[in-house]
């Protein structure tokens, strides 16, 4: 490609070149210390993706698996073999265990442009909700954090693009089919997600579908195949109990009695659409949202009930089923327990971004002729502006804060670092469990594989809650404890971990 295509391709999409690289510096500006710390699931992660890179095997010593066995639970497989690779590369520490998932959001906004091009037509509208998608605060908060979610997203994001694109050339449905196995490996959601969007797509593009059946089918059978191993796991493994554990419809029974799950379903479809939830920041831990933001900002609630006034009036096929998917966005977070739970409905992304953008043009070509139809525009970029610095300021000083600092375990990697160094002075490492879940921190930062876990790499640490009064009478010991273990004027205090307020969070003796 010469120079000069590359100037005319950049003049002629300045406007989605700048939306990516504002995607990007929303999602790895800072990233490896806001949030500050690493939550359980994220360590989780990362020690199995270490796992499978040194030894091909879990924290449990299954091989090469499929589903990973976690704190109770079990966790989808794309994110921990993508987070192999990234800790491969660049080394095992936060910026790199949150790699993967920064990578994702910011391909989630070029596709969802993508989208809206073979959705819509429009360029207006692509553009816009690439850019809502680029300053979602309900997509920088996934991709910010090791969790699964966004990558699903990213996944189902592609194979919506490439359902839309097959429309003229049927053999991309088989690219289609790739994501879609891609997203059900990785995010438990996606497997109520895509089959319903399936359908939805099936029905309204049905014109299509039957002039391209035998490329479908063969679709069809690729995905089916690559997809049987999850089958069979989910069927007579493990990977089934995460759903009966959520699930307010089911249990291992079967479905639970209409008077059980009708009222509780009615429950959570009324808080996840909310003011409270949608806008407001309503919240049950900093993990899923900063408290004072919610998962839409300001315009795109306001551009939200526009759109649905507009879809009424107009009826617009492509407008009603971004409403249906929407629907089939949520139904995960619906029909399972914690509600509101803006991870499990992250799958909203990108339709409601796209619905927004289709009102917000909507909404323009209404006010055009209107003798202030130039400084309304005006006033929606300035308040559109202000609101994404809001929301990152508010970003910024959440996840500073020791609340944030707290609930993402801060404190455990340099807790661990320090007891390595000190660990061939002393004959025991007493190392408290009172923050929950210490041993997957000791294994990932001391770099233990899973064979050498299981093989009592960890003989020389205990760990358990620290009782101070009988504890302290131990000798040639390092203690790893919370300050209410560890009294403050307790003799051979050799190093404290603090918070950010310079509160402490561990303090460590050796005696």
């Amino acid at each position: 490609m010469s120079k000069s295509s590359i100037l005319a391709f950049f003049r002629r999409h300045f406007t989605l070149v700048f939306t990516i690289l504002v995607a990007c510096v929303l999602r790895f500006s800072y990233l490896g210390s806001l949030p500050a710390g690493l939550a359980w699931d994220e360590a989780a992660i990362a020690y199995n993706g270490y796992g499978i890179v040194t030894v091909h095997r879990d924290e449990w010593l299954q091989k090469m698996p499929i589903t990973f066995k976690s704190f109770g639970d079990y966790k989808a497989a794309a994110a921990i073999y993508l987070d192999a690779i990234s800790t491969t590369l660049f080394g095992i520490h936060t910026f790199a265990i949150r790699f993967p998932m920064a990578f994702a959001g910011v391909v989630t906004t070029g596709l969802t442009y993508w989208m809206g091009i073979e959705l819509f037509r429009r360029r207006s509208i692509a553009t816009l909700a690439a850019l809502f998608v680029a300053v979602s605060p309900w997509n920088i908060q996934f991709s910010r954090i090791a969790f699964e979610s966004g990558i699903g997203v990213m996944f189902v994001t592609a194979c919506v693009a490439f359902l839309l694109a097959a429309r003229k050339k049927p053999w991309i449905y088989i690219c289609a089919s790739l994501c879609a196995v891609l997203a059900m490996y990785a995010y438990h959601s996606t497997k109520m997600v895509l089959p319903l969007l399936f359908l939805s797509y099936a029905v309204w593009q049905k014109q299509y579908i039957k002039h391209a059946m035998r490329w479908i089918f063969l679709s069809g059978a690729i995905g089916i195949i690559l997809l049987f191993p999850l089958m069979k796991e989910t069927i007579y493994g493990k990977a089934g109990e995460r759903f009966y554990m959520t699930s307010v419809v089911f249990d291992q029974k079967g479905m639970k009695p209409l008077h059980v799950w009708v009222p509780q379903v009615s429950a959570n479809i009324a808080a996840h659409l909310s003011p409270s939830f949608l806008v407001f920041g309503q919240t049950s831990t900093l993990r899923h949202g900063t408290g004072n933001f919610g998962v839409l900002t300001y315009t795109e609630f306001v551009f939200l009930i526009i759109g649905l006034i507009f879809t009424v009036k107009t009826k617009n096929p492509s407008a009603l089923w971004l409403l249906l998917a929407m629907g089939i966005g949520l139904f995960p977070a619906i029909v399972s327990n914690d509600a509101p739970h803006s991870n499990r409905a992250h799958g909203v992304i990108p339709f409601i971004q796209l619905f927004i953008a289709w009102g917000c043009v909507q909404t323009y070509a209404s006010i055009q002729k209107l003798k202030y139809a130039k400084h309304m525009t005006y006033a929606f970029v300035v308040v559109f502006c202000v609101q994404t610095a809001a929301y990152v300021m508010a970003y910024i000083q959440t996840y500073r804060s020791t609340q944030a600092a707290k609930e993402f375990q801060y404190g455990y990697e340099q807790a661990v670092q320090y007891a390595r160094k000190k660990e061939g002075e002393v004959d025991k490492v007493l190392f408290t469990s009172a923050y929950g879940q210490p041993y997957i921190y000791i294994l990932l930062y001391k770099k233990l594989t899973p064979i050498q876990f299981h093989q009592g790499a960890l003989a020389n640490y205990e760990i358990r809650d620290l009782n101070w009064p009988s504890d302290k009478q131990r000798k040639n010991t390092l203690f790893v404890g919370t300050p209410k273990e560890i009294p403050a004027d307790a003799l051979h205090i050799v190093h404290e971990v603090l918070y950010p307020n310079g509160e402490v969070a561990f303090r460590i003796v050796q005696q």
